[in-house]
């Protein structure tokens, strides 16, 4: 009775050391998923703190851009450099097919 009752206290004392690691290993692993949560979290609140910066950027180079189309006209681009082209081939794009033509004005 002796042997079956060490047996016992051998199995209870490995069981429970079993259990324990489990217990450590999965608390060691919460904290590890829970800080990556965090993490997570702040770095999408970070990015969503970016792309409101760059939509708002994006604003104001879009009213430049319109502002800048604006004062182009043909004379200050001849100022700029910019020549008319002797011919301009024109392309068309044919609905159904989706297929590009070029026109060279009958070249």
């Amino acid at each position: 009775m002796h042997t079956t009752a060490l047996k016992i206290e051998l199995y209870g004392r490995r069981v429970t050391a079993f259990f324990g690691v489990v217990i450590a290993v999965s608390a060691l692993l919460y904290g590890v998923f829970l800080l990556l949560a965090v993490e997570h979290t702040a770095s999408r609140a970070k990015m969503e703190s970016a792309v409101r910066a760059l939509s708002s950027e994006l604003g104001t180079l879009q009213s430049q851009y319109l502002a800048a189309t604006r004062e182009l006209t043909r004379e200050r681009a001849q100022e700029l450099g910019f020549v008319v082209p002797n011919a301009a081939a024109t392309v068309y794009a044919s609905a159904p097919s989706r297929v590009l033509s070029l026109n060279n004005g009958g070249h």
